[in-house]
This record gives structure tokens, C-alpha cells and sequence, in this order.
């Protein structure tokens, strides 16, 4: 029988924040949603994206003086919100030495502490913020600076693999000619194909037509469930509640769509004096996941909904 201490329960929380972190780092590296969220560190409660927008035109300047461009005039930015999640644990659980019972929960903290970001980021589709020129992410009319018209929202034609194959082409070529914020073509290709459960057969299909009728699901080339098929990654976002309409997305380097910006990473916390209020009068302890963090969209011109009515 274990006898409830300050010093045994500092060393419960030690094991428990080992076993938390190496379940957290698990499941975080097996998180498709980083596929597409450009991961930003931040120093204080609201960040200020300036970086948003694009580089001035390269001008001759053999005879001329350089003349300089200020900051752009856009000025979005994105609050850190607390994020938490916790177990209670009874006393007697400790008493009666079944700690290793409680293991499963910490691991599933560590887990859920992982995943969370990913709702986040994968419901931004479907609650369509404002991007930082004040404009829906997702929308059929808006100029950056000098650009054309940029249209990141288009017609598809329906939702056979034929079809997939024809609105797949349509978003790529319309994204390679988005403009800048001086006018110049982006050439951005579209990598990445984000769709609902519904869809996920039709865009296996889609890519591999050479294959002839293609009825066998696609087999991740690797654990994250993301699949990787002739230079697209296709990714399924269960929290899409439309099922015909899917997005083609721009990733490469450190460019995303989406940004998860992050305050404090998730942190195990815990009380370990027995001689609290819940300790005392409950007869319970609390171990909870604290952690500071918010996500936003990007640019706009990195990614293209397929909208199938």
C-alpha cells in the first residue's frame, strides 16, 4: 500500500510527464494536419503577421537609386488562446497501488494534446475567416495589392474520378496564375489535395487511372494516413460536412495555407501536495495538459476550393 506523500506524488507526476511527453511526440509526428499548417513560435498574447504579402519588384537601378517600399499595410493578427484538458485521479487509486491502470489515461492526454491543433486547422476550411487583406480565405473576387483578380473558389464538375481529374487540372493551372501583390505571376503548383471521407476513393482513382479500375484503397506511404501518389500528398479532413467539396493546397518548405501559432507548447501539470482541498475534502487529485496556442489562415493564393453542388 502506497502512502500518499508530497514526495510520492512529485515522483507520480515525473513518470507521468515522461510517459506524456513521449506519447505527445508520437502522435504529433504522426499528425497529417502539419502537412498544411506552418508552425509559428510566439513571445506574447497576440502576434502581428507583417511577413504576410510579398517582396517588391527587382529594378534596374545601373543609373537609378534603389527606392524603398515600407512594411505592408496589412495588419493581421492572431490572439493565443489557453487550451486544457485533465483526469482525476482518486486517492485510493494510489493507496492501492494501481497506478499502471492510470498509464492508458496519460498516454491518451499526451494523444488528445497532439490532435487538437489538427480540429483546429481542419475546421478553417469550413468557418472561412478573414485573410489578412480582410477578404474570406475562400473567395471568387479579391485583389492583393497590384494582382489581378484572385479566385481561389471555383466551379467543379462533379465528383467521378473524371471529373476529379478535370477540376484537379482547372485549380492547378488557376493557382500557377495568381499574382503577387506587384502584379507578377506566383507559378504556385498545388501539391496537396485536402478532401472529406467521401471523396477519399474518388481522388485515389483520379491519380491512379493508368491503373485501370482502381478499387483497392491507397496504402499510406507512410503511418500518418496521408497519401502520396504521383507528386500529390492527399490528405482526408473527417471534419469537412461537405462531401463533394475538396481544396487543392500549396505546400513546399516552410510555406502553408494555414498557420499554428504556438505560445506554450502542451505541458503536464499537477499537484503534488496531498494537503489540498481536493486531497483533502475529495479525495482526488487533478493532472491536466496546459497549453497556449491559436490557428489562422495564410495566403490565400496558396490554396483553391472545388465547390460541387
Amino acid at each position: 500500500m502506497a502512502v500518499v506523500t508530497t514526495d510520492y506524488l512529485a515522483g507520480v507526476l515525473t513518470n507521468f510527464r515522461a510517459l506524456f511527453a513521449e506519447s505527445f511526440e508520437a502522435a504529433r509526428n504522426l499528425s497529417p494536419w502539419r502537412e498544411i499548417a506552418m508552425e509559428i513560435p510566439s513571445t506574447t498574447l497576440t502576434e502581428t503577421h507583417t511577413w504576410l504579402g510579398t517582396t517588391p519588384t527587382m529594378k534596374d537601378v545601373t543609373k537609378d537609386e534603389l527606392t524603398f517600399e515600407g512594411l505592408p499595410r496589412y495588419n493581421f493578427s492572431i490572439e493565443n488562446k489557453v487550451w486544457k484538458a485533465g483526469i482525476e485521479v482518486q486517492r485510493t487509486a494510489f493507496e492501492d497501488d494501481k497506478l499502471g491502470l492510470l498509464l492508458p489515461r496519460i498516454r491518451q492526454l499526451g494523444e488528445e494534446a497532439a490532435r487538437h491543433p489538427g480540429q483546429l486547422i481542419f475546421n478553417l476550411p469550413i468557418t472561412n475567416p478573414n485573410a489578412f487583406d480582410g477578404v474570406a480565405f475562400f473567395a471568387d473576387t479579391r485583389t492583393i495589392g497590384k494582382s489581378a483578380n484572385i479566385d481561389n473558389q471555383i466551379a467543379g464538375t462533379g465528383v467521378t474520378a473524371a471529373a476529379f481529374q478535370t477540376d484537379l487540372g482547372s485549380a492547378r493551372a488557376q493557382m500557377r496564375l495568381f499574382q503577387d501583390d506587384q502584379g507578377r505571376p506566383m507559378n504556385v503548383v498545388g501539391n496537396i489535395i485536402m478532401v472529406p471521407p467521401a471523396l477519399e476513393q474518388v481522388a485515389y482513382q483520379a491519380l491512379n487511372a493508368n491503373q485501370g479500375d482502381v478499387r483497392d484503397p491507397a496504402i499510406p506511404a507512410t503511418p500518418d494516413g496521408a497519401i502520396r501518389a504521383v507528386g500529390y500528398i492527399i490528405i482526408v479532413n473527417p471534419f469537412l460536412t461537405d462531401a463533394t467539396d475538396w481544396y487543392l493546397l500549396h505546400a513546399a518548405g516552410s510555406t502553408r495555407p494555414f498557420i499554428y501559432q504556438t505560445r506554450l507548447a502542451p505541458a503536464l501539470e499537477g499537484v503534488t501536495s496531498p494537503n489540498t482541498e481536493d486531497g483533502v475534502i475529495r479525495d482526488r487529485f487533478i493532472f491536466s495538459v496546459r497549453a497556449r496556442y491559436e490557428t489562422g489562415v495564410g495566403d490565400p493564393r496558396h490554396a483553391v476550393q472545388i465547390e460541387n453542388a
